[in-house]
């Protein structure tokens, strides 16, 4: 049995027609309305706003055909029975073109209509779990606006993540994108039908978004304690690129090369620092392959007896020999040489505060490049902060 609160309009020049159909339609449970003629059954549906029509095509006065064409002026995603016995290929063929749920021929077959009207229903049913579903998840992503707002607001306060800072306006365009999306395809979701494939899509982007905040959130929870932890840097590289990855350069495709050391020990450090160092060296790897042909990104990890390695390299133009001992000091910009743009630290402090925060560890960093063949830049930290089985 149908939901009384299911209103179904029949439209039909032929009372017998209308008589027989309203006791079945009666029986199976809607709440039906009549009209014996097109223009009078356009003014019940614009009064009722029915959640099925069930029409004829060649009726005196306005045709089944334009009737359905007005109906879809007011409501483009009604549900609509075409039941006919004068239907033609043409008429069939102009009726699917304007996307009838279904097209019955005269005389009707009980089991059939039957049957069609347990899909329309079943079709109505989805689409109100989806719009439900759609209303959760749009109320969800607004808390996720108000939330990256007030974030917003938290970065000007945060001196630490200066590169964070650096990144808040490209990372805000693009969680643009993702929001547009999932908003469009839920109003679209409401409106169309049900078994949308793309319900799955919209979901992940709100997970993403989510993702997005919860990291944003870590980084800067991180930056106002500053407090010295065990630290595993596969995770913080990962993490990394996936936040740099909101990046407008990022946008690119970049291939990534993992080739981390699964039995990588941790190290003794501060979260925030090591963000800051891998987040300088892959943003500037990113812009660095802005134009190149290949862009990939080569993040490896390894240990041995006097510490803890790692590995960034690009395939970008590379650095020329006289630059490469430069881009270490304060204030320095491959943007302003004119030996050619290899790379960008916006105003040259990037490198340089890398180098400084590694040599605070007692580490150094070094830089491997030959011009057409990329930059690597190498990261080596002491022993004496790797954490051992004794730790434990």
């Amino acid at each position: 049995m149908a939901d009384r609160d299911t209103p179904i309009l029949i439209i039909d020049d032929e009372p017998s027609v209308i008589e027989g159909l309203t006791e079945f339609l009666d029986d199976e449970g809607f709440e039906v309305h009549q009209a014996l003629e097109g223009k009078s059954g356009l003014d019940v549906f614009r009064q009722v706003n029915p959640h099925l029509v069930m029409t004829d095509l060649r009726m005196s006065g306005m045709s089944g055909i334009e009737l359905i064409g007005e109906i879809r002026k007011i409501n483009a995603h009604t549900p609509i029975i075409v039941v006919t016995g004068y239907g033609t290929l043409e008429s069939a063929i102009d009726a699917i073109r304007l996307d009838v749920f279904d097209f019955i021929t005269k005389p009707i077959d009980l089991n059939s209509l039957k049957s069609t009207l347990d899909r329309a229903r079943s079709s109505l049913q989805s689409a109100r779990e989806v719009q439900n579903e759609m209303l959760d998840l749009r109320n969800q992503l607004q808390e996720f606006q108000e939330q990256w707002k007030e974030q917003l607001k938290k970065f000007s306060e945060v001196e630490p993540l200066i590169h964070t800072g650096r990144l808040v306006a490209g990372i805000l365009h693009n969680l643009n994108n993702p929001l547009t999306y999932i908003m469009g395809q839920a109003e679209l979701l409401q409106l169309t039908h049900p078994e949308v494939e793309n319900l799955g899509s919209i979901k992940n982007q709100a997970v993403r978004m989510k993702r997005i905040m919860t990291t944003i959130m870590k980084r800067v929870k991180e930056s106002q304690t500053r407090q010295s932890e065990w630290l595993q840097f596969n995770e913080i590289l990962q993490e990394e690129v996936f936040f740099l990855e909101s990046h407008p350069y990022f946008n690119a495709d970049i291939k990534k090369d993992w080739q981390l050391a699964p039995d990588l020990p941790e190290f003794k450090g501060i979260a925030a620092d090591f963000s800051q160092i891998f987040g300088n060296i892959l943003r500037n790897a990113a812009e660095a392959m802005k134009d190149a042909p290949v862009k990939e990104v080569l993040l490896k990890t390894w240990h041995d007896s006097s510490g803890i390695h790692l590995i960034i390299q690009d395939t970008g133009p590379g650095i020329p020999k006289p630059l490469q001992e430069k881009v270490f000091q304060p204030f320095f910009s491959t943007k302003s040489t004119s030996m050619g743009a290899v790379g960008s630290m916006g105003m040259g402090i990037g490198l340089y505060h890398c180098k400084e925060l590694i040599r605070q560890y007692g580490g150094w960093i070094e830089l491997e490049s030959e011009p057409g063949q990329g930059a690597r830049f190498i990261i080596h930290l002491p022993l004496h902060l790797c954490k051992s089985s004794s730790d434990d």
